[in-house]
């Protein structure tokens, strides 16, 4: 397990510098405008969200995902080292650029597919809640820790030269995760004789029907994921335009968030035993939703306060609402099918980013920055809700349950 953690936060810091790197290097270096340059984002979540579903049957099909994890690990190193030797050749172009996004994204979507899928082979169930947020910790860490060094690279080495930095970190993450056996390799017979793709994603599917709050799961992040979506694309404008925030008060507020981020993982163990998986979900998914119309709310006054509250409450529910779907999805879905389920589930978590980005902007322009925002966030505590009376078919462990 802290092989795996180390993993994760050293991985997402690293990615951190790429998500810099490579819209700067498209904008500043090849002159990209608007358009061009939000493709980037719009290619690495879109391409999650197609590759989803197959990624999900390939990790339920290898014997062994921890061999898995190390070989997306190396594909990526080699992948981003491709930009900074493009650009020292005088060769990077804006495809380059593209292709490097859509690649790396599919590959992060698989890794975040085997990582819990590896977990729930050699975490017992009652220590899943546990593990889940030993894992977010370590990814808040890494985000934490991420935009501080992208900003610090790129300024001092140029940001085809940062992305050094990220290769060396996917280095760190593949040796780490080749030290220790992390999962039990599944036997040849258990391989053996495998359904084909079709066939294999029709069995995802007839989990999420046979377990609705699984599938309710899937759509309730859907949702919101579409409304912080678009307003996250607006969030930037908003405080520094309407509500009349200079850059250090944004960046209070960002850090109010991985301070609630933080406090979450520390705490989600022991919030979860006390209320219930059941009753987690219900309440803290639709309470991150509801805490988005602070959003908008910030331009009546005390904006400053009432946005790091917004940051407090979102982060702190957030945070724990996806530790206990995730455990909740480990727990409900069968071994063997794990993979297919959370990769159904995040594809249509993925696919609704970039949508949501972009018409961000455009509803700005028609009902105004306050009115697109108050749309965003309803749609997002309207898309919650259908977790708010579900209970999954299958017994709980009663360490999880209550």
């Amino acid at each position: 397990m802290p092989a795996l953690m180390f993993s994760q936060g050293v991985s997402v810091a690293g990615t951190q510098v790429t998500a810099l790197a490579l819209p700067t290097l498209a904008i500043l270096l090849l002159d990209a405008g608007p358009l061009a340059a939000s493709l980037l984002f719009a290619l690495e979540y879109g391409v999650q969200g197609l590759t989803g579903p197959f990624s999900g049957v390939l990790v339920d099909r290898v014997a062994s995902r921890r061999r898995l994890l190390v070989t997306v690990d190396v594909i990526q190193l080699l992948l981003i080292a491709t930009v900074p030797l493009a650009h020292a050749a005088g060769a990077l172009t804006l495809v380059h650029l593209y292709g490097v996004a859509a690649v790396s994204g599919a590959l992060g979507g698989l890794s975040a597919i085997a990582v819990p899928t590896a977990v729930s082979d050699f975490v017992p169930k009652d220590g899943l809640v546990a593990a889940n947020a030993k894992l977010a910790g370590a990814r808040s860490v890494g985000q934490i820790a991420g935009p501080g060094l992208a900003a610090g690279l790129v300024q001092a080495v140029g940001a085809a030269t940062a992305m050094v930095a990220d290769a060396v970190s996917y280095g760190l993450s593949a040796l780490a995760l080749s030290l220790p056996r992390l999962q039990r390799d599944a036997a040849p017979e258990a391989v053996a004789g495998r359904p084909g793709i079709a066939e294999s994603l029709r069995e995802g599917l007839g989990v999420l029907r046979d377990q609705p709050v699984l599938a309710r799961l899937a759509v309730a992040a859907a949702a919101l994921n579409f409304g912080g979506a678009g307003l996250g694309g607006l969030f930037a404008y908003f405080a520094y335009q309407v509500a009349d925030l200079g850059p250090g008060e944004v960046g209070l507020t960002t850090a109010a968030f991985s301070v609630a981020a933080v406090s979450a993982v520390l705490t989600a163990k022991k919030v979860i035993a006390r209320v219930g998986l059941t009753r987690v979900i219900p309440v803290f998914g639709p309470l991150a939703a509801a805490a988005l119309f602070l959003i908008p709310a910030a331009s009546l006054g005390f904006a400053l306060p009432v946005l790091i509250t917004y940051q407090l409450v979102f982060g702190f529910c957030a945070t724990v609402w996806a530790v206990s779907s995730v455990t909740l999805q480990q727990l409900l879905s069968p071994p063997e099918q794990l993979g297919r389920v959370l990769g159904l589930s995040r594809s249509m978590g993925q696919l609704v980013i970039p949508v949501g980005a972009l018409l961000g902007g455009t509803l700005a322009g028609v009902v105004g920055t306050v009115g697109a925002l108050t749309v965003f966030a309803a749609i997002a505590l309207t898309g919650t809700l259908v977790v708010v009376t579900t209970r999954p078919r299958t017994v709980l462990p009663e360490a999880i349950r209550t």
